[in-house]
């Protein structure tokens, strides 16, 4: 018995050894292993991503609202605005309300019916920069609409009956619906304090509002604040576990676990622009998910969201700018306020931390704007031709003010986008333009980079 007993208790100190062995072996595995982390982030991070994309949040119908307003007046069309009755916002507010109570269907498909719509008296169009999808719009949606795009509501005398249409292939589409009444935004329509007639023009991305006249449009002020970059490497890293290092040009990037970082701005740096990447394979995501994921890592950011609306989509970038009294604002020139980039390795969200905090009342200072036709002629001229151009707006131009440091003002301003670029007409007639096109039709021809 007494041998039995001691065989027992060596088997068991065996049995334990291995045990704690194995535990051990397993714990140094678990800790270096690049996938393991790698699979943690990676699937909070879709974990996360799909709550945003399967849930009607408001901050989603905030970004991606309707920036222009058209309607008639006095037998023109006109784009309109009104600050105390804002009609995106009035639209966006009973869009969300609506249910599609029969399948979209198409009922256009040729340019000159298009544009028939365009210039018809009976529609209120409420029109977005760039396409977005029709899967954003979950109670509006279909199996078979998933992957089609429009960029314009047409909006006409009946409450049953909405229209979607794509600048891009001339479509449009109808849908019966109910829970919404426009009657308000009609009434607002009608009574817009800003009408400046325009006549929409085909270019290579849609069409743009020209306008038929020099208009004298107004010059705003902000004071503006910035976040700290602990703000953003605490919102976006953590607060445990980071590591930094400096680059030989001073600039700062700090890293957590290989797999995400984020780049600051050099101290000495005025432009205040950051570079948030987060490293995982995957597919790139659908035009969809693309939207809807670009809300996710804008919300992980913390900026200030009012009014920050989705501005741009070429390929895998979706770009956001901040928008006053209906105006897109540029930074740095003709930066996005943040663009994210999806590709088969990385996530890169590219942004700025400027708050436009407190408006300053207005002193009266306007800046003339001269009628789209002619500042196109003027681009024509240095080389810039009405084929190369992709879309024309007005934005405003951030410039400081010496009498505050913490003072801009907002100059109102042409942009152009040519050759997926956006940019001044100033820094367009600034730019060697026949060495430009030139780098670009290489690029397109495989010959660049």
């Amino acid at each position: 018995m007494k041998f039995k007993f001691k065989f027992g208790e060596f088997f068991l100190g065996l049995g334990t050894l291995i045990v704690i062995v194995l535990s051990i072996v397993l714990w140094i595995f678990i800790m270096t292993s690049d996938q393991r982390f790698s699979n943690i982030g990676q699937n909070q991070s879709n974990t996360t991503k799909e709550q945003v994309r399967n849930r009607s949040a408001k901050s989603l119908y905030d970004l991606y609202i309707p920036t222009t307003s058209f309607g008639f007046s006095d037998g023109n069309l006109c784009q309109l605005y009104d600050s105390k009755n804002n009609l995106t916002l009035e639209f966006t507010k009973e869009i969300k309300k609506a249910n599609a109570v029969d399948r979209i269907k198409k009922i256009v498909k040729t340019k000159v019916k298009y544009e028939e719509y365009l210039n018809s008296p009976k529609y209120v169009q409420l029109v977005y920069p760039d396409e977005i999808t029709f899967s954003l719009f979950n109670r509006l949606n279909n199996l078979s609409t998933n992957k089609r795009e429009f960029n314009r509501f047409f909006v006409s005398n009946s409450n049953h009956w909405i229209y979607f249409g794509n600048d891009q292939t001339n479509e449009i589409y109808q849908v019966k619906i109910n829970g919404a009444n426009f009657n308000k935004l009609r009434k607002y329509a009608q009574n817009a304090k800003s009408k400046n007639p325009v006549r929409l023009v085909r270019l290579k991305e849609g069409y743009s509002p020209f306008y038929s006249k020099a208009i004298n449009s107004k010059v705003y002020s902000y004071l503006i604040d910035h976040q700290s970059y602990s703000y953003f490497v605490s919102r976006l890293l953590g607060t445990s576990g980071v590591t930094s290092k400096t680059n030989k040009d001073g600039q700062t990037v700090y890293l957590l676990n290989y797999y995400t970082r984020l780049k600051v701005p050099e101290p000495k740096s005025s432009n205040h622009n950051y570079m948030y990447t987060h490293f995982e394979k995957n597919k790139i995501p659908s035009a969809t998910n693309r939207l809807l994921d670009s809300v996710y890592y804008v919300h992980q950011l913390g900026l200030t969201e009012q009014d920050l609306h989705f501005f741009d989509a070429d390929g895998s970038d979706v770009g956001y700018l901040n928008y006053i009294e209906g105006i897109p604002v540029f930074l740095n020139q003709h930066d996005m306020q943040v663009k994210t980039t999806f590709s088969t390795d990385s996530i890169n969200v590219a942004f700025n931390s400027i708050n436009f905090q407190i408006p300053i009342p207005f002193d009266g200072q306007t800046k003339e704007l001269k009628p789209t036709n002619d500042v196109i002629e003027e681009l024509s001229a240095h080389g810039l031709k009405e084929d190369d151009i992709q879309r024309i707006i007005v934005g405003f131009k951030m410039e400081k003010d010496n009498s505050h440091h913490s003072l801009i003002n907002l100059i109102p301003t042409y942009y152009v986008k040519a050759y997926d670029e956006w940019k001044s007409v100033g820094e367009w007639e600034k730019q060697d333009l026949v060495a430009y096109r030139k780098f670009n039709e290489s690029v397109d021809n495989g010959g660049g980079k």
